[in-house]
């Protein structure tokens, strides 16, 4: 069967099955996206860091300890 088939023929099915599947990923990761968060308690810990990670030495530059 595979000797009845050329080469474009071939070359067409697999760049149309590429085209269904990466359809299908997008289409499956655009669902996902979609879904609505679950709840978040924010506490101010999380959002303030615990100590101080660099310095302005002037307004060029910055020390990192």
């Amino acid at each position: 069967m595979l000797n009845e088939v050329s080469m474009t023929t071939t070359l067409i099915l697999l760049g149309g099955g590429w085209t269904v599947l990466s359809w299908a990923f997008c289409l499956a990761l655009c669902m996902a996206a979609a879904k609505p968060l679950p709840p978040f308690e924010s506490r101010a810990e999380c959002l303030e860091p615990r100590r101080k990670t660099a310095e302005a030495i002037n307004e060029d530059a910055l020390f990192a300890r």
